[in-house]
């Protein structure tokens, strides 16, 4: 672009010359002054004709880039979210390109992350959901009794339904960009031991052994609320999938600059397909039928804790137990 304004500015000043100094030269060998009205018919000519030639070479200079990103923009708004402007060979439009193709890109991944939320929703949604119809058609029809175990069997895919819409709102909330995250020093011992004392009584009811191993002052950056929601899902699991007779271990320390925070069990444990898999959205292991959760509460807790830019990791063996291992960026930390 600023080679073709460079040309027609070269041009023009050439064009000015030829016409403002060549008849005053002209005058100067006595030639009549005819020749000098002729001199500038013929130096307005040339101006024009070369005018024109620069003016197309600019158009086409500025109007070919711009057909590219009109061409991919019209790709986009037609459902073609992959699509990003190429390589337009031109450095001064190279900013352009790189904001346009971001925009792009964030605009595809908002896509893909509301695709995927509507298909948990569909597919966590639809067991409870056929089975509170199914119960409420037998009362309606007077099949069953509307007695206080039938309604007591109907309230619990009620709170199912409840609990599954929550967890997919927190997983959604917390693989967005836009969580929004109070971030300040947290004592992760301080915070470990008032989640594991708000689900001692539940984890006690199920026949577990309960032990904290916790350092004090520990400070980690995090979000106190959504820090406690990961510690809260990991005890919940082990609750639900643990055995009576198990033992739950939790515990707090500093390890490399970061701070550890671990829950382990010695509960079934996974084999090698499981442990894989234990993180992936809508995957319930072994005893899932007899577990009250909706299957969500791993893939929540790796969303959190990269979101607080930590880092969550699972190691299990069957008929052993499983350790989930989360560290969490010290305060203070660079």
């Amino acid at each position: 672009m600023l080679s073709a304004l460079l040309l027609v500015s070269l041009t023009s000043l050439a064009v000015l010359a030829v016409g403002t100094v060549g008849p005053h030269l002209l005058a100067r060998t006595g030639r009549h002054e005819g020749i000098d009205t002729g001199w500038l018919l013929i130096a307005t000519g040339i101006a024009g004709a070369t005018a024109v030639v620069a003016s197309t070479v600019v158009a086409h200079r500025l109007l070919a880039p711009l057909q590219k990103i009109l061409l991919t923009s019209e790709d986009f708004s037609s459902g073609n979210h992959s699509v990003r402007v190429p390589d337009l060979g031109r450095p001064e439009l190279v900013p352009l390109v790189e904001r346009l193709n971001a925009a792009a890109a964030a605009v595809e991944q908002s896509e893909r992350r509301r695709q995927r939320l509507t298909d948990d929703v569909a597919h966590e949604l639809r067991t409870p959901l056929t089975a509170l119809q199914a119960g409420l058609e037998e009362l309606r029809d007077g099949l069953v009794p509307a007695e206080p175990g039938t309604l007591a069997s109907l309230h619990d895919q009620a709170a199912r339904l409840s609990r599954i819409v929550s967890d997919l709102t927190d997983l959604s909330a917390a693989e967005s960009e836009g969580l929004h995250l109070e971030i300040a020093p947290v004592d992760l011992g301080e915070l470990a031991g008032r989640a594991l004392a708000a689900r001692e009584r539940a984890m006690s009811a199920a026949g577990l052994t309960v032990r904290g191993q916790v350092s004090a002052g520990v400070i980690v950056r995090a979000d106190a609320g959504r820090l406690h929601q990961v510690v809260d899902n990991l005890l919940a699991n082990s609750t639900a999938y643990c055995r009576p007779g198990d033992s739950v271990d939790v515990r707090v320390h500093t390890e490399g600059g970061r701070g550890i925070l671990e829950v382990a069990d010695t509960g079934p444990g996974l084999d090698d397909v499981e442990r894989a898999s234990a993180f992936d959205r809508r995957w319930r292991g072994r005893g899932a039928d007899r577990a009250q959760g909706s299957g969500l509460g791993l893939p929540i807790v790796r969303a959190l804790v990269t979101a607080h830019g930590g880092e969550v990791e699972l190691s299990s063996a069957l008929g052993v137990g499983t350790v989930v291992r989360l560290a969490l960026p010290l305060a203070g930390a660079p």
